[in-house]
Order: structure tokens, then C-alpha cells, then sequence
């Protein structure tokens, strides 16, 4: 055998090797690459699913959890989808039969947050939810004033747990006999229904009344005068008889200072 057939001989099934190498090196990295997609999906889907779940536990509107519930299927569809072809088959990203038998069992109205950790946690899942609201009009799911619809009562639904959840707070610590603390929870309520943007009609109310429980804190409830501008006027009227004249007849002629 010639030396260049020698070297086709050796070269040929080493460049085949090298070919079928590739191949295979390609596919692991665009397997590698769908897996990655698919698990960033998958990641978003369960967060959605779980800011779902709350949202049935803290509301009654089964059209908004239905709405979010067909979202999450349209989601999970592309989680599968970007799984290699191998792997699609059974895939899910959650558990889409025990999802919708919670919103097909509908959720409750508001329940008082008892803590600021409840509030923030309560707040993460109504973002992610107001948040899968925007695609959903992109791929006309939903109607834009349906959308805008449920965005302003989630954002006062919200609201009001906050609202609540200060009130019974400061309802506690009022039984207890702390009227400071009792005080800051009313105030923290009132702020954050004066600073919020939407008017809606039971607002206005809301915040008059808890201007009346802080009033009920320190005289009863009554909008009059408080406790200690009262005591600041009895000693000022101290140095006064009955008829209203000074009782020391120097006190004109006292020099002030």
C-alpha cells in the first residue's frame, strides 16, 4: 500500500469520528440550550401558579382566577414545548388538574393579614399576578378593558387587606391600653389610603373613620379638644375667680421677663 493510501486509510475514519463528534457536541448544546429555556419557564410558571393558589384563598372574582389559570396552561404549553422532543411527552410544569379543581372550588373573600410578613408576601403574589396581565391582551386572551378592569379591583382589593390588617392591629393594641402604638397602626392605615392614586367610593370613608378611632383614643371619640389641651387650659383659668378677673391684684403689675 502506497504512503498516501496509508494516510487515507487512517485519516478517512478519524475525520468521520470527528464529524459524528460534532454532531453529537451540537445536539447536547441545543438540548442543553431547551433545557435552560424550559426551566426559566417553568421557574415563572410556578410562581404564577402559587401567587394563583393565594389570590383563591384571599378572593371571591372566579373570573380573574380563571383568567390567571388559562394564562398558566398557555405558559406550561411553551414550558413544554421548549423541553427536547424526547422529553416533552407527560411533561408539566405544575400540576394543572389540582390547580384548577382550587379554582373551580372558588375562593373566599378578604381575610385579615395578621402580620407585616403576611402584607409583603400578600403584595409579591397580586404583582405577579397584575403582572401576567399585560401578555394577555397582546394575545387577546382578554379584552384591554377587561384587563384594566381587574387591574384596579386587585390593586384595591390589596389595599384594603392592608388597610384591615393595620386596623385590627391597632383595634389590638387599643384593648391592651397601648394608645401609641394603637395610634401608629390608625395613621399607617390613613396614609396609605390618602396616598393611593384611584378613588373609589368606600375611600373617603374609610379614612374618616379611623381619624375617629385615633380621636377615641385619647377623648372618647368626640371631635373636640384633646385631653391635654383641656388640662393646659384649666391652668390658665386657675388664675382667675368665678367671674373671670385675675386673683392676685399685683398680677398686672408683675414684670415680665
Amino acid at each position: 500500500m502506497s504512503s498516501i493510501g496509508l494516510v487515507i486509510s487512517i485519516a478517512v475514519p478519524i475525520l468521520i469520528l470527528l464529524a459524528v463528534a460534532v454532531v453529537v457536541s451540537k445536539r447536547q448544546q441545543k438540548a442543553i440550550g431547551q433545557r435552560s429555556k424550559a426551566r426559566a419557564v417553568k421557574e415563572f410558571v410556578s410562581e404564577l401558579a402559587e401567587a394563583l393558589e393565594f389570590l383563591a384563598k384571599v378572593d371571591n372574582q372566579k373570573e380573574i382566577q380563571e383568567l390567571v389559570f388559562s394564562r398558566i396552561k398557555q405558559l406550561n404549553e411553551r414550558y413544554v414545548a421548549s423541553l427536547p422532543k424526547k422529553e416533552q411527552e407527560g411533561a408539566s410544569a405544575v400540576d394543572l388538574d389540582s390547580l384548577h379543581k382550587t379554582v373551580e372550588k372558588g375562593g373566599k373573600k378578604k381575610r385579615i393579614l395578621k402580620s407585616d410578613r403576611e402584607i409583603r408576601y400578600a403584595k409579591k403574589q397580586f404583582s405577579k399576578i397584575l403582572k401576567s396581565f399585560g401578555p394577555m391582551v397582546k394575545n387577546k386572551t382578554a379584552s384591554e378593558a377587561t384587563i384594566l378592569e381587574f387591574r384596579r379591583y386587585l390593586r384595591i382589593s390589596i389595599l384594603e387587606m392592608e388597610v384591615d390588617s393595620f386596623t385590627a392591629q391597632g383595634d389590638v393594641a387599643a384593648q391592651r391600653g397601648d394608645v401609641t402604638t394603637a395610634n401608629g397602626y390608625f395613621k399607617a392605615a390613613r396614609k396609605i389610603l390618602i396616598d393611593f392614586s384611584m378613588q373609589y367610593p368606600e375611600k373617603n370613608l374609610r379614612v374618616k373613620e379611623l381619624a375617629k378611632k385615633s380621636a377615641a383614643l385619647f377623648n372618647g371619640g368626640k371631635e373636640e379638644e384633646g385631653s391635654l389641651a383641656k388640662e393646659l387650659s384649666k391652668e390658665a383659668d386657675s388664675d382667675k375667680d368665678e367671674h373671670g378677673f385675675p386673683t392676685d391684684p399685683n398680677q398686672d403689675t408683675k414684670q415680665k421677663f
